[in-house]
């Protein structure tokens, strides 16, 4: 397991311990992540881990996994049911992923199905996509919801030439265009993002 701390001049130490087994730069999959102070003083001046912006809904419970972390002290609102799916999965602890396409939005949800932990509506023109080539040996597409200094990438991706190898799917996390962390799908991959009509990812 890799713990990601900061010595802060308050005396505490802020962790975020990557669940899920071991982390590495090439392949991250972690599901949670948790906060801890040392003292009580030290929780209260925590500062969130993302920033929700105008239209979206998150959790306070600082617990959050962060695929789905936010702030903010009302509870996450049940995903949008009307416009079409653009992705679709579940991960290992069963929670769901989906980017859906509302038109003049584009939706990003994560959590329990029944109760998501975070639902984020973003305008169309924030949103990006990234879009196979048309050459090489892996296929892959993605989809990028930012949210304040927060960046959920939302892929799928196969190996051509391999045709035994099921395809993956998941979502990549970024704080501040610094590299987080990888919650991968499990089951149930189902992605529509081939063609969306969204400003090209910068990558």
């Amino acid at each position: 397991m890799m713990k990601f701390s900061w010595s802060m001049s308050s005396g505490y130490l802020l962790v975020i311990a990557m669940l899920l087994g071991s982390c590495t730069p090439d392949s991250a999959v972690s599901e949670s992540v948790t906060l801890e102070a040392t003292d009580s003083a030290a929780t209260e001046s925590v500062a969130p881990l993302v920033t929700p912006t105008a239209g979206n809904s998150a959790v306070s419970d600082p617990t959050t996994d962060i695929a789905g972390a936010a702030e903010a002290s009302a509870p996450a609102e049940a995903a949008q049911g009307f416009g079409s799916s653009l992705f679709f999965c579940r991960t290992a602890q069963g929670k769901v992923l989906e980017v859906n396409d509302l038109g003049s939005s584009i939706q990003y949800v994560f959590g329990p199905e029944q109760q998501p932990e975070l639902v984020l509506n973003v305008p169309r023109n924030e949103a990006s996509t990234y879009q196979w080539e048309g050459f090489g040996r892996y296929e892959s597409y993605s989809v990028s919801v930012p949210n304040g200094n927060t960046l959920y990438t939302v892929f799928w991706a196969r190996d051509r030439l391999n045709i035994e190898q099921p395809p993956e799917g998941g979502v990549t996390v970024e704080i501040d265009g610094e590299y987080v962390t990888t919650v991968d799908c499990a089951t149930d991959i189902n992605h529509n993002m081939i063609g969306v009509d969204l400003p090209p990812t910068v990558l």
